[in-house]
């Protein structure tokens, strides 16, 4: 199970993640905001009422309609919220990155050392 979760981690373009972590992030508030302006506007439209021809139905609809733009701006938050997390975890995954690679050249330095050390001591 661990061989097909590092190589799904391993198939993943990172480099394409990370660059396109802010666009994400940047799209997700631009939603946010659409929704949450948009459910502002329709706030403020006058209602009609029950005793009118149709009424009934048009009421009916119209608390249909505000229920799915609660949905809709509940998504949007999700979204907006998961973008944000995602933003974090590339800005992580790159400093994990980061610090295998001091930790590779550290390692490699040190290798190099005990072996010069060891050529020296077998040397003599």
């Amino acid at each position: 199970m661990a061989i097909s979760w590092i190589g799904a981690v391993k198939a993943v373009p990172w480099g394409d993640v990370i660059a396109a972590a802010p666009g994400v992030v940047q799209g997700a508030n631009a939603l946010w905001e659409r929704v949450a302006r948009k459910r502002g506007r329709d706030e403020a439209a006058p209602a009609v009422h029950p005793g009118e021809p149709e009424g009934d139905r048009i009421a009916a609809l119209e608390r249909t309609v505000v229920e799915l733009q609660k949905e809709a701006l509940a998504s949007s938050q999700l979204i907006r919220t998961l973008a944000e997390q995602n933003a974090q975890l590339i800005a992580k995954a790159d400093a994990l990155q980061l610090r295998v690679r001091v930790l590779t050249l550290a390692g490699a330095g040190l290798l190099v050392a005990v072996v010069a050390t060891l050529a020296s001591v077998l040397g003599r």
